[in-house]
């Protein structure tokens, strides 16, 4: 909902001439309008491994390298919903903890001395995989397209003021596919 008021403005050719002022309405002070920005690009790809033990075709360790984009939407705080920098930083921040490693259920991860015991059954059998904790990333489910997105989903959430009441990730694992997930925050007052 948009209101218009009106003012005349006096040339200094002494004529007048009505021009529109568009405004948002306010309440105690504050716009009601809310915005969104997006931020994406080839800075924000990285490469990750999983495996889906369930699933015929990625039962099998394998990679992809995912783009990712995100959009917030919230009320203006001095004109921004959010600094575009410190949106990217925070994004490059969270995909650096999962580029270039083995991104991997909770369930199928033993850790001890430093090492991460992984087993898991799928296509074709068994599967026992040791490796160093640094080259593994360990989320709470399964790692899906949508899984991992919604994990990017909640970091970014945790790192976002108060104004921020909504965040969508978009995540692609390969060309012309990929999932989104959103996250809603507290409406604001």
């Amino acid at each position: 909902m948009k209101s218009t008021s009106s003012s005349r403005e006096t040339s200094n050719s002494g004529s007048h001439r009505m021009m529109a002022v568009v405004t948002s309405p306010k309440a105690d002070g504050r716009s009601l309008a809310r915005r969104v920005v997006e931020v994406g690009g080839s800075s924000l790809n990285f490469d990750y491994a999983h495996f889906l033990p369930s699933s015929p075709k990625c039962g099998v360790l394998h990679g992809h390298t995912a783009s990712v984009r995100v959009g917030l939407t919230g009320r203006l705080v001095d004109d921004m919903v959010v600094e575009f920098g410190e949106l990217k930083d925070i994004l490059r921040s969270i995909i650096n903890m999962m580029d270039h490693k083995l991104i991997v259920s909770r369930k199928y991860v033993k850790i001890q001395d430093g090492r991460a015991s992984i087993s898991f059954r799928g296509i074709g059998g068994e599967y026992m995989i040791e490796t160093p904790v640094a080259s593994i990333y360990v989320i709470d489910s399964e790692s899906t397209s949508e899984n991992i997105s919604a994990h990017i989903a909640a970091l970014i959430r945790e790192r976002m003021p108060e104004n921020v009441s909504g965040i969508y990730v978009r995540l692609s694992e390969g060309l012309n596919k990929w999932s989104i997930s959103t996250v809603d925050a507290e409406p604001y007052g």
